[in-house]
């Protein structure tokens, strides 16, 4: 975590690494759904998600908040770690609404990404449990944002606002992907039991004016 010494203005910098079993969707509220998106096969589910509008579809999900510097910078979009050497200051709740659409025909121009609108609060006065049940300094971010595929995957956020030593704050966040975890990202359309893939992390850098 960095910090600038400006009382106005600071400058953050934190990790975030999806924790994949929290990882929930729920795609009645899609725009155009494929017949095939619903079928548990998981080939024609697959397939039934490339023929599908899957805007307004709500996704949830929740992940461990690092001092940055702690998750190593990855040396390739495949690299998957999880022994980091400092505990988490923090967790983050993240949740909203797939704007995917891969349909090839009808009223739509496909736009397969970005992924996700969200809005994301970052609780950084300890991991949220049963005895820190509402950590006094956090931040809320909303915006779009995506995986860890894109040639240039950087997404730009906006902070709107957030509660003890942020209650003032506003200003902008960079969001960038940062390799794997070990953890499997459940839910996916066509994932075969087993086989889910690794979550993602994430490195959010914070440019916040109080």
């Amino acid at each position: 975590m960095v910090e600038t010494p400006d009382t106005d203005s600071m400058s953050l910098i934190v990790e975030v690494a999806i924790l994949g079993h929290t990882n929930y969707s729920n795609r009645d509220g899609a725009a155009n759904m494929h017949p095939d998106l619903r079928d548990g096969t998981p080939g024609r589910t697959r397939a039934g998600f490339q023929q599908s509008d899957v805007r307004g579809s709500v996704q949830y999900h929740e992940g461990l908040i690092y001092p940055g510097g702690t998750i190593p910078a990855p040396t390739s979009k495949r690299d998957v770690t999880w022994n980091f050497p400092q505990a988490p200051l923090g967790t983050m709740f993240d949740r909203g609404w797939i704007v995917i659409n891969n349909r090839a025909s009808g009223p739509y121009v496909p736009r397969p990404d970005p992924h996700l609108l969200s809005y994301t609060d970052f609780y950084l006065g300890g991991v949220v449990g049963a005895d820190n049940l509402t950590p006094e300094d956090m931040l809320v971010v909303v915006g779009l944002q995506h995986d860890n595929e894109q040639v240039d995957p950087r997404f730009l956020r906006a902070i709107i606002g957030g509660t003890g030593r942020f209650a003032t704050a506003c200003g902008q966040v960079i969001q960038k992907p940062w390799g794997y975890n070990s953890s499997r990202l459940r839910g996916l359309p066509g994932a075969d039991a087993g086989a889910e893939p690794p979550a993602p992390n994430f490195r959010f850098e914070f440019e916040i004016w109080l």
